[in-house]
């Protein structure tokens, strides 16, 4: 800016002295400072200062408050991520502990683009006091504040998790949604290494989200195992359970709700979280904790719409290793049945089940989601021959069952189709039964059909595979790889108006 703005800036900063004509030198300092580059803008703003604008906020005139912030937010615009905190760092605290939440959004917006640019943008030792705030206000009234603080928090250098989570302690005295949002944090943090979670347990945080498993807040209850379920996704995670024996304890509530009048809100979240650990260590949670997967299995013959999305997403969850689809097949009647189940559910049922059932089934079908397993090594002959037998269940002519579902007209179910699709052409088998069923490698190939692009590129995945198939003859195999070679969006069209251009 020139000189003459800049004198202007510093009148329209001695003007906020007097109430009276503090609404408009703020306006004049906005409409000054708003369309100016931000180079004139902050040399401007740094001769001139900010601290008479801060004061502004102290006021109970709620208009002239959000003027205020109004003005900061436009002043802050200006400058590079993370500078603001760094130029003004005490009026940021000052500014994360207002008791208006529109100045703590203010501020928190600064502070979560300093961190989300870089983690090492303010370093620790010089703002550890900045973070701590920041991480007292996961309690905030303001959800908005609140959410933004659990985003910073988990996301912090490692350096200032100590500190953090020493003076975020405080928050556990308060009501459910503030602890709630510690343990998101605390569960952000664990995931992040074995260090991390180890100075977690050890300022028992992990113990003390076990032990509010006994409240009788049921949404308290539901948020707490959808938390502890990410948690166990972690090695270090599901071993501190089994080794403290809080595992026990959860499988122990399990058995009590039986007498639960609530239990059906209840079960989904159990089911999910012994799911999330039984993905990862199935022979183990299989030999000593049945009784979850007999929940399970009822739940899904029983089709009760509070439980039933949950179920089918656990054994489709469950099965996607071939460790799970092996102690899944160990269990002999009990999950025989509960095939037969899932394929009536992909037969008969309404839009949403037909989706999580047909998502289901490829999860038990699929054999490329297993980490442990590689492509290029041969099919477990086990996994061969059950999968097939899983795939019968679904109807006398299983794949033209598959066929008629790729073609039904609701976009949801034909994506869902697809993957289910897809995961059959993983088995040998699967490939045959598309090459004797009539007319599906040409449905395949039909580029006029309009699809989502999801589906399109699911599409395309089977095709690529069919492409290496030895169970098509040569001319269908050279028009797969037409096909993938022109990509999964190339239409006739664009053959039409590369034509049109070359002539």
């Amino acid at each position: 800016m020139s000189n003459e703005d800049t004198d202007q800036y510093r009148g329209f900063i001695r003007r906020l002295q007097r109430e009276e004509h503090r609404p408009a030198a703020l306006n004049d300092i906005k409409n000054l400072i708003a369309f100016k580059p931000a180079g004139e803008a902050i040399n401007t703003i740094r001769d001139g200062g900010i601290s008479k604008i801060v004061q502004c906020l102290n006021v109970s005139n709620t208009s002239h408050v959000d003027l205020t912030c109004e003005v900061l937010r436009i002043c802050f615009e200006k400058f590079e991520p993370g500078d603001v905190v760094k130029n003004y760092t005490s009026h940021i605290m000052y500014l994360l502990r207002h008791e208006k939440s529109c100045v703590r959004r203010l501020a928190i917006e600064q502070v979560r683009k300093a961190v989300s640019t870089s983690p090492n943008l303010l370093p620790v030792p010089q703002y550890i006091d900045v973070y701590v705030a920041v991480a007292q206000l996961v309690s905030d009234t303001d959800v908005g504040v609140a959410n933004e603080a659990v985003l910073i928090t988990s996301n912090l250098p490692h350096e200032a998790y100590h500190k953090v989570l020493e003076e975020m302690r405080v928050a556990l005295e308060l009501n459910s949604s503030s602890k709630c949002n510690v343990f998101e944090v605390v569960v952000h943090i664990s995931s992040k290494s074995y260090e991390l979670f180890k100075m977690c347990a050890d300022m028992k945080y992990v113990d003390f989200m076990v032990s509010e498993l006994q409240t009788d807040d049921i949404l308290y209850q539901v948020n707490i195992l959808e938390l502890l379920s990410r948690l166990v996704m972690k090695p270090h995670g599901i071993n501190y359970l089994v080794k403290n024996g809080s595992l026990q304890k959860i499988l122990g509530y399990v058995t009590e709700l039986q007498s639960n009048p609530l239990k059906g809100l209840l079960i989904p979240g159990y089911m999910k979280f012994f799911g999330c650990i039984a993905h990862s260590y199935p022979k183990e949670i299989f030999e000593k904790h049945t009784v979850v997967f007999d929940t399970l299995f009822e739940s899904i013959e029983s089709a009760d719409p509070a439980v039933l999305p949950v179920a089918l997403d656990t054994l489709g969850f469950i099965g996607t290793t071939v460790e799970g689809k092996l102690c899944l097949a160990a269990l002999g009647g009990k999950y025989t049945q509960a095939i037969n189940n899932v394929s009536r559910l992909i037969r008969n049922s309404n839009t949403e089940t037909k989706v999580r059932a047909l998502n289901c089934f490829a999860g038990l079908m699929s054999i490329d989601k297993d980490p442990t397993v590689s492509r290029s090594s041969p099919v477990d002959h086990r996994v061969t021959l059950m999968t097939r037998e899983w795939f019968r269940t679904l109807d006398s002519k299983p794949m033209e069952t598959l066929f008629e579902i790729c073609k039904n007209p609701f976009p949801d179910i034909k994506h869902a189709a697809f993957v289910l699709l897809d995961a059959v052409c993983q088995h040998q088998w699967g490939e045959e039964m598309v090459a004797r069923a009539a007319g599906f490698i040409e449905f395949l190939m039909d580029r006029s059909i309009v699809y989502t692009k999801e589906t399109n590129e699911a599409k395309y995945d089977i095709i690529k595979r069919l492409a290496n198939s030895p169970a098509f003859d040569a001319t269908i195999i050279g028009r797969l790889h037409t096909y993938v070679e022109q990509g999964p969006f190339y239409s006739e069209s664009q053959l039409e108006v590369a034509m049109e251009d070359e002539d």
